[in-house]
């Protein structure tokens, strides 16, 4: 068995767009081929993607290239790479600046714990 990727590169602002308004959560990594933090961090995110995948029908990882995809990037008011946002119900609800694995942990589990809350509280 191979490596399985639990990230989805965006590649188009449309396709963003679906993307947010189709799942209950969805974390964005914005990063640039160029740029060193973002690979450096880029394993940290694709390990978390990968542990939560079995929410993967309510939570999606996914990776923007924001020179492959600047209208985006200039839609999110990114300044400097890498940068992270979660999207909840298709609005964002939290961003993050760098590459700080503590504080990106902290912002996807705590975004897990609530989604897992809701489909907890919806069983019943």
């Amino acid at each position: 068995m191979g490596d399985v990727n639990h990230v989805i590169d965006i590649h188009s602002k449309s396709e963003f767009d679906t993307l947010i308004n189709s799942h209950r959560g969805v974390m964005v990594f914005c990063s640039a081929e160029w740029c060193g933090p973002c690979k450096a961090i880029y394993p940290f995110f694709h390990k978390h993607a990968g542990e939560y995948e079995e929410y993967g029908d309510w939570m999606k990882f996914v990776k923007v290239d924001t020179d492959e995809v600047p209208g985006l990037a200039e839609e999110l008011g990114i300044r400097s790479i890498p940068v992270f946002f979660l999207f909840e119900g298709g609005e964002k609800t939290e961003s993050l600046s760098g590459a700080n694995p503590p504080a990106l942990k902290k912002i996807i589990d705590s975004a897990m714990e609530r989604l897992k809350y809701e489909l907890c509280d919806s069983d019943f």
